[in-house]
């Protein structure tokens, strides 16, 4: 991976995320392509002081007061799950609210107004693509 393309991809995303005072960034990709790397880069450039942490088993990890990061994958493994109830039960939709920071790895089709949409491809060289929508 290479580290420099993340972050100087982290940079666009935070000052994206931090004019828009927060929002929902949505994070695909296959495993080890770098989803939590990229989260890690993003709060650091937002909030320097936060550690940060694979939110894989806790599924919700909070940085800050108001920067947040979940991990779906497990929550729908098998893809046969109501995802807007299992959203309430784990509280993610009440903090999707302005002025949080909201990073959601495998959204597996979650949509959220005006999130934005990350997709993280990796080339046969092993280096990342990212691509924004």
């Amino acid at each position: 991976m290479n580290l420099r393309t993340t972050q100087a991809f982290a940079r666009q995303i935070a000052h994206q995320l931090q004019k828009n005072n927060g929002g929902v960034v949505l994070l695909s990709g296959p495993m080890g392509a770098g989803k939590t790397t990229l989260v890690g880069e993003i709060v650091r450039i937002i909030c320097p002081h936060a550690l940060t942490s694979s939110p894989t088993y806790t599924v919700i990890n909070q940085y800050a007061e108001n920067i947040y990061h979940a991990d779906l994958y497990r929550l729908c493994e098998d893809g046969n799950c109501d995802l807007n109830q299992v959203l309430d039960s784990i509280g993610l939709l009440d903090l999707c609210v302005a002025g949080n920071y909201v990073f959601v790895e495998w959204p597996n089709g979650l949509d959220f107004p005006d999130a934005m949409h990350v997709n993280i491809t990796v080339k046969e060289d092993g280096n990342r693509e990212f691509t924004l929508n």
